[in-house]
């Protein structure tokens, strides 16, 4: 079955690939984030054939559990991202072609000092306002109605929304696990239901175009790969795009492997960039078993190693 997951599990070549030859002829679309055990996701793609259903996760255990079970329910109509539900909403999906968004029962980071690691925040609001279709729905659900309220005033501030009431004890069409937990201990659920009225976008930032991540530096008068080490640690960009460089690891001939980690908005990704000394010159490509997307902090990191590599 393992040959088979890649079916449904998009990574970001297949993403890529899916959003311009796929993505544009479906008609309707629905999301779940933080899918979890994909019992929620699986049972809205059975009750809905035509459509599609993406989950995304950051848990690659739960995408790659979701993944056999779609598989053995023989459901073709899902397809599962691992990565940052915010950042995927803005940047995977074409603008405006969403049709529902769903969150179930998400961490609700209690404490003041984590509050930017929840899921709703302005940035999130922004990026579902730019997927969803007018008149397309979010649905949000949590046993924490200071969470809910929490949400919904961060949704008002948006004038793409309106926002409903916060609704205490009405039932879904399929409870999650969680959701019969809570309701086992005698808990309140509390649900939040937001409709798009109005067109919003934002600015998307991956390259979907670019197919290859190769820049070519002047080889120094004498090449030594350890003469790398210098640059572990190193880091730059701005604000919103950042990049360091990690652990070096040398191979044979002088090549070498460095490894990279790359923040977008919140949206980190961890690599390897392999290093080739040829005639008058090192290629920088991307190694091969790294697949990432191709953000500004990416291209950029690219070309700063370029750039240190000829000052050694």
């Amino acid at each position: 079955m393992s040959w088979a997951l890649n079916k449904v599990i998009l990574s970001p070549y297949e993403a890529s690939v899916f959003r311009r030859e796929t993505l544009p002829t479906c008609d309707d679309v629905t999301v779940e984030i933080g899918f979890g055990n994909g019992e929620f996701l699986l049972d809205m793609a059975s009750r809905n054939e035509r459509g599609f259903c993406f989950g995304i996760e950051v848990s690659m255990t739960s995408i790659l559990k979701a993944a056999r079970k779609c598989l053995m329910r023989r459901l073709p109509n899902v397809r599962l991202l691992c990565g940052d539900g915010s950042f995927l909403l803005r940047e995977f999906f074409l603008p405006e072609s969403v049709g529902r968004v769903y969150v179930n029962f998400p961490c609700p980071w209690p404490k003041k000092r984590h509050a930017k690691r929840r899921l709703v925040t302005p940035g999130f609001v922004c990026n579902l306002a730019h997927a969803l279709k007018v008149k397309g729905a979010f649905e949000l659900a949590s046993d924490e109605r200071w969470y809910i309220e929490d949400a919904r005033t961060c949704l008002l501030e948006n004038p793409a929304f309106e926002v409903g009431d916060v609704l205490v004890g009405e039932s879904s069409s399929f409870r999650t696990k969680y959701e019969e937990k809570w309701i086992s201990m005698g808990k309140s659920i509390y649900r939040l239901k937001v409709t798009k009225h109005v067109p919003f976008g934002v600015e998307p930032v991956v390259d979907w175009e670019v197919t290859a991540l190769n820049v070519k530096a002047k080889r120094p008068d004498v090449w030594e790969a350890s003469r790398l080490s210098c640059l572990c640690g190193l880091t730059g960009g701005e604000e919103r795009f950042r990049w360091t460089f990690k652990d070096l690891f040398l191979g044979s001939q002088e090549t070498a492997l460095l490894q990279a980690i790359t923040v977008d908005d919140g949206f980190e990704q961890k690599f390897y960039i392999r290093l080739v000394p040829c005639e008058g010159e090192v290629l920088i490509k991307l190694d091969d078993a790294s697949s990432i997307y191709r953000t500004p902090a990416v291209k950029r990191s690219f070309a700063a190693l370029a750039e240190e590599i000829e000052r050694l």
